[in-house]
Parts: C-alpha cells; sequence; structure tokens
C-alpha cells in the first residue's frame, strides 16, 4: 500500500463520438466511474490500468470515442489527453510542454506508457515552482 498523495489522475474529459461497436453494460461503468476523478499513486499504477482488460475492453478494437484527461494530482492545471483507438492509447500533450515531439506520443506497450508518464510528469511538473 502506498503512503502519501497519488502522482497522477485520471478523469473522462469529453466524448467524442458514438462508441463502435455501442458499449455494454461494463464498458458504461467503467465509462461513468472515469467521469469522477480517479487517482494512482505511481506511473505504474496508470500504466498498468490503460492496459488492464477491462480498460482495453472499454477502448481497444474501437475507433476514438472519448478523450481522457491525465493530471498531475498537485497541480491540475497540469494536464495531458489521453486518446484510444484500435492503433492503440496516444498521449496529447495539448499544452505544449515539449515532453514529446510534435506534442504526440504513440504508446507501444504498458512499459512504453510508464516511461512516458514519468518523463511527461517530470517535464511539467516542479514542486518548488507549483505556486508561482
Amino acid at each position: 500500500m502506498h503512503e502519501g498523495k497519488p502522482l497522477l489522475t485520471v478523469v473522462k474529459s469529453r466524448i467524442i463520438d458514438d462508441a463502435e461497436p455501442p458499449l455494454g453494460p461494463e464498458d458504461e461503468s467503467l465509462l461513468q466511474t472515469l467521469s469522477m476523478l480517479c487517482s494512482f499513486h505511481t506511473a505504474e499504477d496508470l500504466a498498468s490500468f490503460l492496459f488492464s482488460p477491462t480498460f482495453q475492453h472499454l477502448t481497444a478494437n474501437r475507433p476514438p470515442f472519448v478523450v481522457f484527461e491525465i493530471g498531475v494530482y498537485l497541480d491540475h492545471t497540469k494536464t495531458l489527453e489521453l486518446i484510444s483507438s484500435t492503433k492503440g492509447v496516444v498521449f496529447a500533450d495539448v499544452q505544449s510542454s515539449g515532453a514529446f515531439e510534435d506534442n504526440l506520443h504513440h504508446v507501444e506497450n504498458e512499459e512504453d506508457a510508464m516511461n512516458q508518464l514519468v518523463h511527461w510528469h517530470a517535464t511539467v511538473y516542479d514542486e518548488k515552482q507549483r505556486f508561482v
């Protein structure tokens, strides 16, 4: 069990299209849960969730239909969009922090997701500059 505050958050940001194929009850339930702010203590925890069978069932093998927002727990102004589709997970840095080339990163696998989340967090968050 982790002590202290979480590192990252995830929440459903917006629906951009109809889900095809239509969502089943379990997918609807997960999407409803993700409509509330969910927190993760480590980048590894979040990466594991993104590649879990439950999240993959909701998002994989479908054209993009929902955008999620990943945020820094201690500074909710620092965000990253997560879009999932038939081609996998994409991190879109709409704030152009410089963490990713062309502000996009096509995630290769769970380990890559973890590494890129750690890299993004280190790029955008500085404890000393938090309240400036």
